[in-house]
């Protein structure tokens, strides 16, 4: 399986590419999507959806700090980003028809899967990921933001698994919860993979006996403590902070 590259900033996220931002809270994920449309190319169309007002307001006031320019590529999407489409999940109207109308190329996201995203459906998104990943996108940069607060912790390991396949680069969080820090390890599936940025995370977990490692040919596992500590964490961030 391919593994994304670590970047230090979604303003970096060049042309071509299907990233991942992963968050811990509205306010950084404001953050992260104020720094991707400021890395857009000049000129270039831009656009990013957010679930609902609040969300369009928090963005609106840091984008207007960071890149003024890109406050009115801001939009809302009032359902999810994708829809049933023969048995499958796929872009709902509205990104179609904007991404079709700039052949060109496009900066664009949307930040809705999370607010819909349960055990049961885990497994649909990380199916639409993949296919997204096969969709050509030379001149274009997309961003897909994920909250880790609401990664299921059942289907936690195999959605980032898969995340973490299908996603050409991504940009951590800065969070420092633990149960936040535990989740991000899976996306790079064994220890040989893992990045310089989450060596230290890696030793931490294997340390306090948090996640278990098989070695080279067996993938990271959480232990039942490390289940506990991301359950635990949350219980208690299910109200943005």
């Amino acid at each position: 399986m391919a593994t994304p590259a670590v970047l230090a900033n979604p303003s970096e996220i060049p042309l071509g590419a299907h990233a991942l931002t992963l968050h811990a809270g509205p306010t950084e994920a404001a953050d992260h999507v104020a720094s991707f449309l400021e890395g857009a190319p000049d000129s270039q169309a831009a656009r990013f959806w957010v679930p609902d007002g609040s969300s369009a307001a928090l963005l609106a006031e840091v984008v207007e700090k960071r890149s003024p320019a890109h406050v009115g590529c801001i939009a809302i999407l009032t359902t999810e980003q994708v829809e049933p489409t023969d048995g499958k999940l796929r872009p709902v109207a509205t990104i179609r028809a904007y991404i079709g109308e700039h052949p060109e190329g496009v900066t664009a996201g949307a930040g809705t899967i999370s607010s819909y995203l349960t055990e049961e459906n885990a497994a649909a998104h990380a199916e639409y990921e993949a296919w997204f990943d096969r969709q050509s996108r030379e001149n274009c940069r997309f961003a897909c933001p994920y909250d880790l607060r609401s990664i299921p912790v059942e289907a936690g390991p195999e959605l980032l698994r898969e995340l973490g396949a299908h996603h050409s680069h991504v940009v951590l969080s800065h969070s420092d919860e633990p149960g936040a820090l535990l989740l991000e390890l899976f996306l790079f599936d064994r220890p040989s993979e893992m990045p310089e940025e989450l060596r230290e995370t890696l030793r931490w977990a294997l340390d306090r006996q948090l996640v278990t490692d098989g070695g080279s040919d067996v993938p990271l596992a959480l232990t039942a403590a490390g289940e506990a500590v991301v359950r635990d964490w949350g219980s208690r961030s299910t109200v943005d902070y």
